[in-house]
């Protein structure tokens, strides 16, 4: 699996505060780790961190990201304020 730069400068990404939901899908994409055909955008509420201080004072985010169903694939999340 092609490692990624998941920290932007910003250290570690916050531990997500619940399991992952599917916010759309099926993708019309493939894995372009295991190939396969089923990607779901999905979304994640995130505890506060340092990318997201001063957006609107917010106590808690929600992490976008593309996620495999039939692998461990993951792209990079996209954090904004919930």
């Amino acid at each position: 699996m092609k490692p990624f730069d998941r920290d932007y400068g910003y250290g570690d990404s916050p531990e997500p505060t619940g399991p992952p939901e599917i916010h759309s899908g099926p993708l019309d994409e493939s894995c372009p780790n295991c190939e396969g055909k089923t990607l779901f955008m999905l979304e994640v509420n995130v505890p506060n961190n340092p990318l997201m201080a001063g957006m609107l004072g917010s106590k808690e985010g929600v992490g976008v990201y593309m996620g495999c169903a039939a692998c461990p694939y993951a792209s990079p999340m996209m954090t904004r304020a919930k």
